[in-house]
């Protein structure tokens, strides 16, 4: 019985061993990938643009709210209740609105972001499963997520080499072997 237990114990070792060794792990930066992208650079140039155009606004509202001012100061001795009333109002909804712009700025940046990176980072995922299918790797983990890894199981240099890098080191081998 004893004997039985212990052969049994064996081969479960000697199965998981077995299991182990067949299955290859690698690692990848996901964050350099998605900068090797081409829709990455692209991506980027995009949002350079729309922060632009954010600032355009900012500062042009900026300008209208100063010219306004200048105006209720030099003029507004000479204008009626009502019209310095309706100036007044003029002023304070753009003061609103330049105060509002820094919150509203963060999110049309982040959502503007999001809907230009989620295709990159979704085809720089689908470019890392296939690289690792191609070189059998049976788990990718993200290399920022570990802390010892060896230098033959990162997949940035098979990456590399499929989106056409030039000088891109060999593709990654397997542990184990030379």
């Amino acid at each position: 019985m004893r004997k039985g237990i212990l052969l049994g114990l064996l081969a479960c070792l000697t199965l998981a061993t077995t299991v182990s060794a067949q299955t290859k792990i690698a690692y990848v930066s996901v964050d350099e990938v998605v900068q090797l992208m081409p829709e990455y650079k692209k991506a980027m140039a995009e949002m350079a643009q729309f922060d632009s155009a954010l600032q355009i606004n900012y500062a042009e509202t900026l300008r209208e709210l100063n010219r306004q001012d200048s105006i209720y100061k030099a003029d507004s001795a000479k204008w009626s209740n009502a019209i310095r009333t309706a100036n007044r109002e003029k002023m304070k909804k753009l003061l609103t609105e330049l105060q509002g712009f820094e919150s509203s700025y963060q999110q049309q940046m982040q959502q503007r972001q999001e809907e230009l990176m989620t295709p990159v980072a979704q085809k720089a995922t689908a470019m890392i499963q296939e690289v690792a299918k191609a070189g059998g790797y049976g788990y990718v983990f993200r290399k920022e997520a570990l802390l010892v890894q060896p230098d033959a199981d990162d997949l940035l240099p098979a990456i590399k080499k499929k989106l056409g890098g030039a000088n891109s080191p060999p593709a990654p081998k397997p542990a184990g072997q030379k």
